[in-house]
């Protein structure tokens, strides 16, 4: 496997913390409240991937990727990113500084994440099964992928049920609103699985950039450098950096923890368990699409389950990202280690 390249993931890592905290430092001088008011997607979910892509296409010459190198379609994916995540700081900074216009910035921001969306979807429909593997996107085993991303609605599904259950947590009842949308009083529990659908495919793939930005980086650049550390060290480490990377947001008092040191505590501990399943998503189906997809069900349907189920008494004490959340995403965790996936020699790229 060869040795850690230590300046890479120096390098990866400088970048992305530098962008990323530099930019929710700015977002909170400039105006914090404007920010949040905004409804986008957060731009620091972009910069993992714009960085590793930068760092591959530009500046390491030996990867696979390198623009003298590489000529296949799905570049045009790559370099789509690259251009959707300048534009998308030029709308959310404009959107900061400018008063008033929130619903104009939230819907510039969504059509170009739908645009590199469209994108994708064309050149992957055009390339090769060797150019998609090449450039590390491809789709992967897709049938396995349906099964984890079902596992995860499970999952919260029990979380959210043992809350009600235990008396940890209040069921929503009926509101006004699902999603924006005003419901009829007689059309509720319709428009709620018709929200819960959306939850798990229509919301997750209308922010497919975001989390691709994510997981590309962690989970497509950061964990392949790192997985010459041994497979389950690999993704300890990298849901370390994961969590620390999420600091600032959590201190903020915007994230599910509090931003207290418990808060980092319980923040550090979550990704790193949860960063196991994302890493097997990634080891298991073979793709970065589908942990990508997962990522966004994960947001989709804990944020679901918080505003029309049941929410929490206690963000601290209870089912779901709680201590007795990350009690039960432990056990699962010790199930999917247990998988020979992780005993197995990495796959180069």
């Amino acid at each position: 496997m060869g040795s850690l390249r230590i300046g890479r993931v120096a390098a990866f890592l400088l970048l992305t913390f530098a962008l990323s905290w530099g930019f929710f430092l700015i977002a909170a001088t400039i105006g914090r409240g404007t920010y949040l008011e905004l409804g986008m997607s957060p731009l620091d979910m972009f910069f993992p991937a714009f960085v590793a892509l930068i760092l591959q296409l530009f500046v390491f010459k030996d990867s696979p990727i390198h623009f003298r190198r590489y000529q296949g379609k799905p570049r045009w994916i790559m370099y789509g990113f690259l251009l959707l995540t300048v534009l998308y700081g030029i709308v959310t900074l404009i959107g900061i500084s400018i008063q008033n216009r929130s619903a104009v910035f939230q819907g510039v921001g969504n059509l170009l994440m739908t645009l590199w969306t469209l994108l994708v979807l064309f050149v992957v429909g055009q390339s090769s099964k060797e150019d998609l593997e090449q450039a590390g996107l491809q789709l992967g085993d897709t049938n396995r992928g349906l099964k984890l991303i079902l596992g995860v609605v499970a999952f919260f599904a029990l979380q959210a049920g043992l809350n009600l259950l235990l008396g940890l947590g209040q069921f929503q009842g009926q509101v006004e609103r699902v999603y924006g949308i005003a419901v009829p009083a007689g059309l509720y529990p319709l428009a709620l699985v018709v929200a819960f659908g959306l939850a798990v495919t229509g919301i997750p793939l209308s922010g497919l950039a975001a989390v691709f930005g994510e997981e590309y980086g962690w989970r497509g650049f950061l964990q392949d450098e790192l997985v010459k550390l041994g497979k389950r060290r690999d993704v300890v480490m990298v849901g370390l950096v994961w969590g620390l990377w999420h600091f600032p947001v959590i201190l903020s008092g915007v994230h599910t923890y509090p931003s207290t040191l418990l808060g980092l505590g319980l923040g550090l501990v979550f990704f790193v368990l949860w960063g196991f399943v994302q890493s097997y998503a990634v080891l298991k189906a073979k793709s970065i699409w589908v942990a990508a997809f997962l990522h966004g069900v994960v947001n989709s349907i804990y944020a679901f389950m918080l505003e029309y189920v049941i929410r929490p008494d206690d963000k601290v004490l209870s089912f779901g990202l709680g201590v007795y959340g990350l009690i039960c995403l432990a056990v699962v965790v010790l199930f999917i280690l247990r998988d020979s996936i992780w005993r197995a020699e990495p796959s180069e790229r």
